[in-house]
């Protein structure tokens, strides 16, 4: 009888329903790309590897390793955007003050980085081979972010009653610039950066501009007897427009 020793044969993955199976494959993707920090790597032949099946079983739910990354990247811009929208809510924030509603955004922001790492990894540190579509898609949520922050900072200013002359854009731009900044930090060296440390933060840079009167000065009367050049007037018509003419909320 032959001594010679076998390969320990791969044990087969358990058998998924195919909505699960292709999460399973999409997960793997993922995992594949956050660890190596790059795409180039990527094949379907590494993935099945990865997920423990065989490479047709790849290929019954993506015809090539370009759908493949597509799906990725389809999926992850949707479940961020519903991450976003749960941490930003559609202004005009009547019901809040600006300075709440900006450090709830924040605090939600750095749930979902904490809740989801290899998501925002993806969207926070572009790696290596990144295709365009995704840096792309990723600009097109940043600038949406970039422009509710505005409308936040604009309503918060108005609290104050500030005369100082403001940028409000690049304000805004710096803003969302620190939040990512913060991610990131927390992701990379989490025990130096705790998320308690990132929103003592925002509480300070929250305090910079002094304000003159509590929230809200407008509303102490009714949305009717606004001034015409009210900020949370403006604010509601300027939204409204934008949404009607099918913006959306980012």
């Amino acid at each position: 009888m032959s001594s010679r020793s076998k390969s320990p044969r791969r044990r087969p993955a358990p058998r998924l329903p195919p909505e699960q199976r292709r999460e399973q494959l999409l997960d793997t993707t993922l995992e594949l790309v956050t660890d190596a920090r790059s795409f180039d790597d990527v094949s379907m032949e590494s993935v099945a590897r990865a997920a423990g099946v065989t490479k047709p079983v790849v290929y019954d739910f993506f015809a090539n390793r370009g759908e493949l990354l597509a799906g990725l990247i389809e999926r992850e811009e949707q479940r961020t955007l519903v991450e976003l929208a749960s941490a930003i809510p559609a202004p005009p924030w009547l019901d809040q003050d600006p300075d709440d509603v900006l450090k709830q955004a924040i605090e939600t922001f750095l749930d979902a980085v904490q809740k989801n790492p290899r998501r925002w990894i993806l969207i926070l540190h572009p790696v290596e081979g990144t295709p365009e579509e995704i840096r792309a898609k990723v600009e097109h949520i940043r600038e949406g972010i970039v422009r509710l922050a505005t409308d936040l900072l604009g309503v918060g200013l108005a609290v104050r009653q500030s005369s100082t002359d403001i940028d409000l854009d690049l304000v805004s731009r710096m803003l969302v610039g620190n939040a990512e900044e913060g991610a990131r930090l927390m992701l990379q060296r989490p025990d130096d950066y705790p998320r308690e440390r990132l929103l003592g933060f925002v509480d300070w840079m929250t305090s910079i501009i002094p304000r003159a009167a509590p929230y809200p000065v407008s509303l102490q009367r009714t949305l009717s007897e606004l001034d015409a050049d009210d900020p949370i007037r403006l604010l509601i018509a300027e939204r409204a427009g934008r949404m009607a003419a099918g913006g959306g909320l980012l």
